[in-house]
């Protein structure tokens, strides 16, 4: 019989941790809840900022079968960057609604998902620390029927 494994939370716990000790930088809880938030991001920062978010498409090109996204999240009230989003995005992976929209450009992509009511995977595959720049960063996959539909790498701005 194998031991119990511990649960994702202790495992992201157990990461900012140590990415904390690593980068001598402390996390406030809105940052530690957004490196290890598996779900919407633009929902929860809605929250935490209590305000509306906007997504920014500031640049996309399609090339060889992936669109490759850049784009902000930006607090509606005050017009401050939230985050800062790098996408790649695999249309063969993913229903041509979700592709359709994704061309627009007018929304962003956990919307997308949201609004075709896609069932998702998120899997998040490195947090870190950009000493220079000083801000924090994840980089996840969004998987859609077993396949990677999204991988996204967002660097995260301090949330007040």
């Amino acid at each position: 019989m194998n031991p119990p494994q511990a649960d994702f939370g202790s495992h992201m716990l157990q990461k900012i941790s140590e990415l904390e000790k690593k980068s001598a930088v402390r996390l406030g809880l809105a940052e530690k809840i957004l490196l290890a938030e598996t779900g919407t991001v633009e929902q929860i920062l809605s929250i935490l900022t209590e305000s509306e978010t906007r997504v920014t498409v500031k640049r996309q090109l399609e090339s060889d079968g992936i669109i490759i996204r850049e784009s902000w999240i930006t607090n509606k009230k005050t017009g401050s960057k939230l985050i800062a989003a790098r996408s790649k995005i695999f249309p063969q992976n993913l229903p041509r609604k979700a592709v359709d929209e994704v061309r627009r450009m007018e929304k962003g992509i956990g919307s997308i998902i949201f609004d075709l009511r896609m069932e998702t995977f998120r899997e998040i595959l490195k947090i870190g620390y950009n000493s220079k720049a000083k801000y924090f960063f994840r980089i996840y996959r969004i998987l859609y029927r077993g396949k990677v539909a999204f991988e996204i790498r967002e660097e995260i701005s301090k949330i007040r």
